[in-house]
């Protein structure tokens, strides 16, 4: 009798530990509790961000900055030349100035930046649940169709970089990034006012922050293939027309002026401050200046794009250049049958895009600095959960190496220079 309750202790202990997997699995995996674990990811969120806020005293880089070129706006300084900060002249776009002008206007203080610390958690908050969107979309039941688990949003919500640049250092990357996935969704949704309402939010994000551009290679290619060639021209038309319209109000009064804003805010000769690289602190400042490593780099990113774009973008019977001859043939209809993409086509195409400019060893764009981490790391998972495994073969195979590539990318990224360079120049330099 003793030996047969305890067999079935040991056998209910092994039920109820079955049960735990069991639901853990469904909670972790299964598609239809996307919204349970998204929920409870985004509470645990406002706790976090919350505790940030109230126990890691912010850091002062930018908002002073910010908020002495929004003064100097309000005192009517038209050129953009001459709006200036303590850490130098404006280089945004001017919805980047409209925006933190709203702030200027409507907070409290700008000397007290707790307000705005509760502001940019909510542009945090929003920001997640539009990334969760879109990884729910992704997954939806398609040709093609591959659920991507809502465990990969956990990485999201782990990353001590993303949460310092948007509660702690106030920088514009999360406004951009904001509008971006907005946009993203838009295109989504599909439907040709839905992608007149992504290239509307493409282009305000890219009037936040040039680095938008990032992302612009793959958007050209998916405007193809879902819009064909009119579609594509009508598109770039509607995103430059955003572009002049945003500043035409106050900065483009006289031909001096324009050009005045534009080689400001869209300074492609631009260079970066070494002192704020991440990943390239292993060579010397000199180096990273030169003009030949830009031309490399350069040539480099276009390269990878190019092969991305001929051999992964077009995932079809006969690929690119079946695409590209559709295209060209009938160019008012798509270049492809929207219903032969699988739903993870666009944000796959548009944050591989991205990612190849920030991230890659060789060729990364010299943008590569400390909060460029926004605008790839909510990128990541979506690229790397991308393969042919089932749920339970993400873990036990592939998932770990794309989940181990993921904490590598955010390790690097959660470098500060100086650790940067004290890490690597004695493997570099000997």
């Amino acid at each position: 009798m003793f030996i047969t309750t305890r067999e079935d202790g040991i056998k209910g202990k092994r039920g109820l530990l079955k049960l735990i997997i069991g639901i853990l699995k469904s909670l972790l995996l299964d598609r239809r509790y996307f919204w349970h674990l998204a929920t409870l990811l985004f509470l645990g969120e406002v706790l976090l961000g919350l505790l940030v806020i109230w126990k890691i005293p912010y850091t002062k880089i930018d908002w002073p900055a910010y908020m002495q070129q929004v003064e100097m706006f309000l005192q009517n300084e038209r050129n953009y030349a001459y709006i200036k900060g303590e850490t130098g002249p404006l280089v945004y776009p001017a919805l980047h100035l409209y925006i933190y002008t709203a702030f200027y206007k409507l907070l409290p203080s700008v000397e007290d930046v707790r307000p705005a610390q509760y502001l940019f958690l909510a542009i945090y908050l929003l920001t997640f649940l539009a990334i969760s969107t879109i990884y729910y979309l992704a997954g939806r039941s398609h040709v093609g169709a591959r659920h991507y688990p809502q465990v990969l949003l956990i990485p999201l919500t782990l990353s001590k970089r993303a949460h310092s640049i948007y509660v702690l250092r106030l920088f514009n990357d999360p406004i951009a990034m904001l509008f971006f996935y907005l946009s993203v969704i838009a295109m989504q949704l599909g439907e040709k006012k839905g992608w007149r309402l992504s290239c509307v939010m493409f282009s305000l994000a890219m009037g936040v922050k040039m680095n938008i551009l990032l992302f612009l290679p793959g958007l050209l290619v998916l405007l193809f293939q879902y819009r064909g060639l009119v579609g594509l021209v009508e598109s770039i038309g509607l995103i430059l027309a955003i572009q002049v319209a945003l500043p035409a109000p106050f900065f483009l009064s006289t031909l001096s002026l324009a050009l005045s804003y534009f080689t400001s805010a869209f300074d492609f000769s631009r260079q970066f401050l070494y002192e704020w690289t991440v990943n390239w602190k292993f060579i010397s400042q000199e180096a990273f200046l030169s003009r030949e490593r830009a031309v490399l780099l350069s040539a480099g990113h276009v390269t990878v794009l190019a092969l991305f774009a001929a051999f992964k973008w077009s995932p079809t019977l006969y690929g690119t250049i079946r695409v590209l001859s559709e295209g060209l043939a009938q160019p008012k209809r798509p270049a492809v049958n929207p219903s032969q993409l699988p739903a993870y086509h666009i944000p796959l195409v548009l944050f591989t895009s991205n990612l190849i400019a920030s991230v890659s060893p060789l060729f990364g764009c010299r943008m590569a600095q400390q909060c460029s981490q926004c605008t790839n790391l909510d990128d990541d998972p979506i690229c790397m959960g991308n393969s042919t495994c089932d749920e339970m073969e993400f873990f036990l195979t592939l998932g770990w190496s794309r989940l181990y590539a993921y904490w590598v990318i955010s390790y690097a990224f959660s470098l500060s220079g100086e650790k940067t360079e004290s890490r690597l120049k004695p493997r570099w330099h000997g």
